[in-house]
């Protein structure tokens, strides 16, 4: 009866802190809070370019790639190559998003630390 209240208790568990994107896939973020990824994700639910199909965050440059799935065919002819479909953007990460161990990403795009950019590093 025990065990069985574990295991339970595991899979609730399991269920609350799983870090998905409400299935899509959130490549490159894997080092922050749970709750960094609805808010990564809403960064690329502004654009209407089509589906959204994968995120990839890429921290210390402070940007995330949103690749969407566009309208029509899976795969089309462009400039004589059959490709597929999709498009993606790149957005940058919001001020104050973590971007690295101490560091958040600044007004300007960038991973900023302040410990670090002071004069001398001690």
């Amino acid at each position: 009866m025990g065990t069985t209240r574990l295991i339970v208790a595991m899979f609730v568990l399991f269920a609350i802190c799983k870090p998905t994107v409400t299935g899509v896939p959130l490549k490159g973020a894997e080092n922050l809070a749970p709750e960094c990824g609805p808010k990564i994700e809403a960064l690329c639910k502004k654009e209407t370019a089509g589906t959204l199909e994968k995120i990839d965050v890429t921290l210390r440059d402070c940007e995330v790639t949103c690749t969407y799935r566009l309208r029509g065919a899976r795969t089309v002819y462009r400039d004589g190559l059959l490709v597929q479909n999709i498009d993606s953007v790149v957005v940058n990460l919001p001020e104050g998003m973590p971007c690295a161990f101490g560091a958040t990403c600044d007004s300007s795009g960038k991973c900023s630390c302040p410990f670090c950019n002071k004069s001398g590093g001690k």
